[in-house]
């Protein structure tokens, strides 16, 4: 029984930690606002910027055992995903924006 039982939190633990990344991988350019959330659930931040709509999810691990987050973010135009992946954003210019990620 015990062996079970570690089993199902060891399963439970390697499913969490795909989370929101095997979420966002599902995600296409072009893919409508309704279906992003659908996908990823209600955003943590939603923001308009420079006529872009950005869709920020905070991916925190609760507990003493996670050693890193990730942020994931989705940018809209006209209701329609135009970039999306981990990381922030921030603007790029006077009309354009960039996810800035933490990867050198």
């Amino acid at each position: 029984m015990k062996r079970a039982i570690a089993v199902v939190v060891l399963v439970a633990g390697v499913a969490g930690c795909q989370g929101m990344a095997a979420k966002i991988a599902r995600l296409d350019v072009g893919t409508p606002r309704d279906e992003v959330i659908e996908r990823l659930g209600r955003p943590d931040s939603d923001r308009t910027m420079v006529g872009y709509e950005v869709l920020s999810w905070l991916d925190r691990r609760p507990g003493r055992f996670s050693f890193s987050h990730k942020d994931y973010t989705v940018v809209l135009k006209d209701d329609k995903v135009v970039q999306f992946g981990p990381g922030l954003i921030r603007r790029d210019g006077k009309t354009s924006l960039q996810i800035e990620t933490d990867d050198p």
